[in-house]
């Protein structure tokens, strides 16, 4: 596709004030993304890719956990910085993270296409976007935003960090991710409506302790600790078998933990980021310590009351076929319970298909173990996700969780080893399974994602900074 050459930038240096309200700006869009589910290094590729058209080609960007600090050296020799912390890390808003990025590039042009200087980051990461007419087009030339244009946005980007996707679309979605995975267990249609019933129990203690502020682990125990006592009861009143109500707590529990932090930690160790990695670890081991609450409230609550538990050693299978069309099912649950709208139907679709289909081709064709089959299958999720994130401008962490939620959930190893303790054994050795197959998705994912970055950049240096179609 041939483009026209670019207008001349404005070679006007920059003045502090200037330099210091597009820092500001930059600053609200960096600490919206990381509240939105970006990792450090994807943020600060992202801000230098938007420095770059606000004419900051040579700012600095340092991102740890949630701290982001950016700086710009002036001609005189001074420095004018920005220094803040996001809110959390561990939220997931596809359609925001979208919006706040919309919103930062309205307010760099006005339909003019340019490229000023190179951006760098302090990690050693290159800018997104490498010079690509595509994903320059609407940006003008350096110095060219003015200040009430700057000033406007920051106040929409602050507008957007206080919203977030509505509750009962959030409830929804993860009440329909959890009939869609308990689906693929595949015991019986009692199991599949408890554990969308113990879901829904479990979104509304959420919102409900939301209010109150009270720290991560104890929201994650009550809920896990409400789903279990609901599960015995279903049994107590013979709506569900002890096997079924085992199904419907093993899904319960995963989706309580925070696997975009499993990924993101991953990615940011990848990318050296040790100290945001560590914040990460240190959050999936806040939930794991919650659910192990939880869990022990509830394996306590079914001695209590002398419930007896039955021991399985495989469950039925279904059919490869609707597998696939569950883990579809599953992704597109899942965009809508992490903000996603109608945009995102297809794109989590096909994430969701295309994992399924590597994760069942593996297992049941070549015959590869669980792990290293969830692994390969989250490898190939990492490339696609990364390329449509770059065509859709949706987070790549977002898309890769829809295909994990939707097909690599490792919920039958964590139902074995419930219903081990319910039994009065022990289910060590599949939790420890389960953490294993948790722990090789994301590594697949990241080293995926870090692979078809490697490409991407490959194919703009070798065109010369243009994409050719």
């Amino acid at each position: 596709m041939p483009h026209r050459d670019a207008p001349a930038a404005d070679s006007r240096p920059l003045s502090a004030s200037e330099v210091r309200a597009r820092l500001e700006l930059l600053s609200e869009l960096g600490y919206g993304l990381l509240e939105s589910g970006l990792t450090s290094a994807q943020t600060t590729r992202e801000l230098a890719r938007h420095a770059r058209a606000l004419g900051l080609g040579e700012a600095d960007f340092s991102a740890f956990g949630r701290m982001l600090s950016i700086e710009k050296a002036l001609d005189d020799g001074t420095t004018v910085s920005v220094t803040g912390t996001a809110r959390a890390l561990d939220l997931i808003d596809c359609t925001r993270s979208k919006a706040l990025v919309e919103v930062a590039e309205r307010a760099e042009g006005g339909g003019a296409r340019t490229e000023v200087g190179g951006g760098r980051t302090r990690d050693g990461g290159e800018p997104e976007g490498g010079g690509d007419p595509e994903a320059d087009c609407g940006r003008t030339a350096a110095g060219s935003a003015s200040e009430p244009v700057l000033a406007e946005a920051r106040a929409e980007l602050r507008r957007l960090r206080d919203t977030a996707a509505p509750g009962w679309a959030v409830a929804l979605g993860m009440t329909m991710l959890a009939f869609f995975i308990s689906m693929q267990v595949g015991v019986s249609w009692r199991a599949w409506v408890a554990a969308a019933a113990l879901q829904i129990l479990s979104s509304g203690v959420g919102f409900t302790l939301g209010g109150l502020r009270p720290p991560k682990v104890l929201t994650i125990a009550v809920q896990s600790s409400a789903a279990g006592a609901f599960a015995t009861l279903l049994v107590q009143l013979d709506f569900v078998d002890p096997v079924g109500a085992a199904v419907a707590i093993a899904v319960n529990w995963l989706l309580l933990l925070p696997l975009p932090q499993v990924i993101g930690a991953v990615t940011d160790a990848v990318e050296a980021d040790y100290i945001s990695a560590l914040s990460r670890v240190a959050s999936v081991g806040m939930a794991a310590l919650g659910i192990f609450i939880g869990g022990a409230f509830t394996f306590t609550l079914g001695e209590a009351l002398g419930m007896e538990h039955p021991r399985l050693d495989s469950l039925p299978s279904l059919p490869w076929y609707l597998v696939l069309v569950f883990s579809a099912l599953g992704a597109i649950a899942n965009a809508f319970a992490n903000g996603g709208r109608a945009p995102l139907v297809m794109p989590a679709a096909g994430l969701g298909l295309v994992t399924g289909a590597v994760s069942q081709a593996l297992l049941l064709v070549f015959g590869v173990p669980v792990l290293w089959a969830s692994s390969f299958a989250a490898l190939v999720l990492g490339v696609v996700s990364t390329f449509i994130a770059a065509r859709t401008g949706y987070p790549q962490q977002v898309l890769a969780l829809m295909g994990i939620t939707g097909a690599l959930l490792p919920g039958i190893p964590v139902f074995f080893g419930i219903l081990q303790e319910m039994g009065g054994g022990t289910g060590l050795g599949h939790f420890a399974h389960a953490a294993a197959i948790c722990l090789g998705i994301g590594t697949g994912v990241a080293l995926g994602s870090y692979l078809a970055g490697l490409g991407m950049r490959d194919r703009s240096s070798g065109s010369g900074g243009a994409v050719s179609e």
